[in-house]
């Protein structure tokens, strides 16, 4: 049916009983073009979180990268209640130092994630009473102090590294000395001390600043270097630049099982750039490692815990086509943690 133009300007103009009109009239506090059923709600945004210290910037795809072995290990944990851990390891190996070495780790009291008293981790050598000795205390919860030790008998000990971190809501500052002279001796004495801060400038951002300083050798040098990481709930990005060095790594969360990284290493002192991909894939109780790198050196580490006993078993292949190298390890922990 058609209607004629005067009843459409008619049924235009009704107006509602008491001289209301029919259509309501859009809401003036949201602006003429916006609908006037929809309403302004605030937003919630998350504060910045603590970014982590420049040690850990690349921490992500760390974990990715397979913990190499050669030769033989059997490694033995137990608890002895919740702040005592005692254990034994024997290696038998061509790469590294063989031998068995027993240790422990030991806090007294802890109140709020606060470190009461210091929490102390160590190894000896029974045959030449060598040990590493490392101590962490945290007096307030924004305050840690961390040393690293070794001890030799009638030789004066060396000290490893030596950090304190001051730890924020949204800011990390650390100061951490190292020293890479041999134990009780000053020949070719070094050390390096490093002045770090990464804050957060939102909740996936950070960005920081490293200080440098190295002595080796009679010669001194002098660097600074800028760190960025950029977070998503299943990719990151990290970099870290100094005008002598490059240091890039992405790492990326394909699936609930599977994770991918990939890095690129550049230093211009030593004149070389390496760029590697690595994997790690979780299954039930079996964690595989894997990498690439440009260098040809390619990795793999197959690890799986041996059920109902307490037993992890674990094997490591690493293969270099430059040096024509390989090696192979195999592994068995025994924690009694796990039962």
């Amino acid at each position: 049916m058609q209607f004629s133009e005067e009843a459409k300007t008619e049924t235009r103009g009704r107006k509602a009983p008491g001289g209301a009109s029919c259509v309501p009239e859009p809401d003036r506090r949201y602006g003429g073009r916006f609908p006037w059923p929809f309403t302004w709600t605030t937003g919630a945004r998350q504060s910045p979180l603590n970014p982590g210290d420049m040690a850990n910037l690349h921490e992500r795809i760390g974990h990715l990268r397979p913990l190499w072995f050669e030769g033989c290990q059997l490694n033995v944990t137990r608890s002895l209640g919740v702040n005592r851990t005692v254990g034994a390891s024997w290696t038998l190996s061509h790469v590294t130092p063989a031998g068995f070495r027993f240790g422990g780790q030991y806090q007294r009291r802890c109140n709020d994630h606060v470190l009461k008293t210091p929490l102390v981790a160590f190894d000896v050598n029974p045959g030449t009473l060598a040990s590493n000795l490392q101590l962490l205390y945290r007096p307030v919860g924004s305050v840690c102090l961390e040393a690293h030790l070794q001890l030799l008998p009638g030789r004066i000990p060396l000290v490893e590294e030596v950090s304190l971190q001051h730890t924020g809501r949204s800011r990390t500052s650390t100061v951490r000395y190292s020293s890479t002279a041999n134990t009780g001796s000053a020949v070719n004495a070094g050390y390096r001390v490093s002045v770090d801060h990464l804050v957060s400038l939102t909740d996936r951002l950070c960005v920081g600043m490293e200080l440098v300083t190295e002595h080796y050798r009679e010669a001194c040098q002098t660097g600074v270097a800028f760190a960025s990481r950029y977070n998503r709930e299943t990719w990151t990005l990290a970099a870290t630049v100094s005008p002598e060095a490059c240091d890039l790594s992405h790492w990326w969360k394909v699936s609930d099982t599977l994770q991918l990284g990939s890095s690129l290493v550049v230093n211009q002192r030593q004149g070389r750039a390496v760029g590697s991909v690595c994997y790690r894939l979780d299954h039930p109780d079996t964690v595989v490692r894997g990498s690439f790198d440009t260098d040809w050196t390619l990795g793999f580490t197959y690890g799986r815990k041996l059920k109902p006993a307490a037993v992890t078993a674990c094997l490591s292949l690493l293969f270099c086509a430059p040096k024509n190298t390989f090696q192979c390890g195999f592994r068995i922990d025994l924690d009694s943690n796990l039962l």
